[in-house]
């Protein structure tokens, strides 16, 4: 009796030393500072219970009244069930910029068996609405679009969309627009969301999650989306409680082009292949294994064989040479091997790239076109990869100049002075981007001005960018295309393109992005078990093909 009496005075003390608010007042003091830290008392019905999912472990409590629809979730190992009516005392944390109820003090039970309601939404939707519905259990009614699948198997998440998300500087002038990116970039609406399985686990296991990892194909649409909104860092996410609908969308497949010679623009996705004897594995980029190596070059020949092209021209070719042992030789043999109906051949240099990891290459298969002179690299100091000329000819009369370029990256990594992140929408690296495109147009006029020029790579830059705009205003057209060959935390964009001289405009029949790479789950291209021999990832940018004569 007086260990009872003991502890029914320590509850009345606690509670009475610990403020009484409302869930939805708990949620409006993420910029109180007093609150930090401090005990409250609130009370509500508890809306979900995940006691036994791994670092979640707690429930979820919503103030259901005719007024308020707000809920919290709460950090406990502490049993209660779903329906409960509570007065619970714990205090009020942030964690990761999520408002949560931490350390509990005491739950005590009002009622049970209560209805549990979602709350009925629509994207997009306010910050401020959104933020208002963090904690509570919601049903989003529209149906919303698959915009990355990066996290799926690694996180259990996915990122739905109302709409396509797109680079805002492939819509966009990088600088008569710069305040209308600026705006977009801190938007004042939601109109993405990341959806989360509840296990809070690294690699979660397959059958637990909410939809079959062949569903998970970008631009795939779902709906059925209910669950709980957290909050995690900038993004918000919603904690899914039942299996999402998937219903998948007719992809236009087909590689075929307009033209009598094709060319095909291709990023490899960094191929190297060891010390090109079967062992020097892992590589400084690429393949960790050699038969990760092996399956890597099935999914590229695989592009290769489907789409055919008289000329590949590539990027992400390990710098090794071009001896027995390069991997461009090797590559070459590889594809003539499985197309014996081609002669492929290597655009030989006779040089050394430059002292960068990865190099532009060019192959071409010698019944289509001749090659008239030793293929050149333009070194430049400007150049970690410098561009790549060969000069064709094709069915005797016609002659044409192909230029294979792959510019700066984007990555932050070393960045200074106007090479920093300018925080105009064009990243690191910009500045340099913008040299080297100033260096490939000295050179055309000063050795290709009268030439028929096909200048194609991978110039890590969107088509509203600095660079691609200087390339464009030079007596070059950038040859436009329907698709996006790329995408990066769910926004498409092309940082892949393709331009001609004037002179060979006329000559150029069509030109497509073959959306075989960028649409499909990273977890199958050559790194991963999951991946099989087909071309669907066979790298992370979608090829160019571009028909001509």
């Amino acid at each position: 009796m007086m260990i009872k009496n003991a502890a029914l005075f320590l509850c009345i003390f606690l509670c009475s030393c610990s403020k009484y608010i409302s869930i939805s007042e708990i949620q409006e003091i993420k910029n109180d500072t007093s609150f930090e830290g401090k005990f409250v008392r609130t009370n509500g019905v508890v809306t979900g219970v995940f006691q036994e999912v791994g670092e979640l472990g707690g429930f979820f409590i919503q103030d259901q009244t005719i007024f308020s629809n707000t809920g919290v979730f709460v950090k406990t190992k502490k049993q209660v069930r779903k329906g409960d009516e509570i007065i619970i005392t714990a205090k009020v944390v942030e964690y990761k910029s999520e408002t949560r109820l931490d350390s509990v003090q005491s739950i005590q039970l009002v009622s049970e068996g209560n209805s549990v309601s979602n709350q009925r939404v629509t994207l997009p939707i306010s910050l401020c609405e959104m933020e208002q519905l963090e904690g509570s259990l919601i049903h989003i009614e529209n149906e919303l679009l698959i915009s990355s699948s990066y996290s799926f198997l690694k996180y259990g998440q996915i990122l739905l969309s109302s709409s396509e998300l797109v680079q805002l500087t492939e819509i966009y002038d990088a600088q008569f627009d710069s305040q209308k990116i600026m705006d977009l970039s801190s938007p004042k609406q939601v109109n993405s969301i990341v959806i989360d399985d509840l296990s809070n686990k690294r690699f979660p296991l397959l059958d637990s999650l909410y939809c079959k990892p062949e569903e998970v194909l970008i631009g795939n649409t779902c709906t059925g989306v209910t669950g709980f909104v957290s909050q995690f860092n900038d993004d918000y996410r919603i904690r899914l409680i039942d299996d999402i609908l998937v219903e998948a969308i007719e992809k236009e497949e087909s590689s075929s082009v307009k033209g009598a010679l094709k060319v095909m623009s291709f990023n490899l996705h960094n191929l190297f292949n060891g010390d090109g004897k079967g062992d020097g594995f892992p590589t400084a980029r690429g393949a960790k294994t050699y038969e990760s190596y092996l399956l890597q070059l099935s999914k590229l020949n695989a592009a290769v064989c489907a789409a055919d092209p008289d000329i590949i021209a590539m990027m992400e070719l390990e710098n090794d040479g071009e001896d027995s042992l390069s991997t461009l030789v090797q590559f070459c043999k590889y594809l003539n091997f499985k197309n014996p109906n081609r002669k492929y051949t290597v655009s030989l240099t006779g040089t050394s790239s430059s002292s960068d990891f990865i190099k532009t290459g060019i192959i071409y298969d010698a019944n289509s076109v001749t090659a008239l002179t030793t293929a050149k690299y333009h070194k430049n100091p400007i150049f970690s990869r410098p561009p790549l000329f060969q000069r064709f000819n094709y069915g005797g009369n016609s002659e044409f100049i192909l230029s294979v370029n792959h510019f700066k990256s984007k990555s932050p990594r070393g960045a200074q002075g106007l090479n920093e992140d300018q925080k105009d929408g064009q990243a690191a690296y910009n500045y340099k981007r913008k040299q080297q495109a100033e260096v490939l147009l000295n050179l055309v006029d000063s050795l290709y001005k009268n030439d028929d020029l096909l200048i194609v790579g991978d110039f890590n830059a969107y088509t509203n960018e600095d660079p691609i705009q200087l390339l464009e205003s030079n007596n070059l057209k950038r040859l436009e295309v329907s698709k996006y060959s790329y995408e990066y935390k769910g926004r498409k964009g092309n940082l892949d393109h393709a331009f001609v001289s004037k002179n060979l405009e006329s000559s150029i029949n069509e030109v497509k992005v073959w959306d075989i790479n960028t649409s499909y789950p990273n977890w199958i291209d050559y790194r991963h078990e999951l991946a099989d021999s087909n071309y669907y990832r066979s790298s992370d940018h979608n090829p160019i093909l571009i028909g001509l004569y």
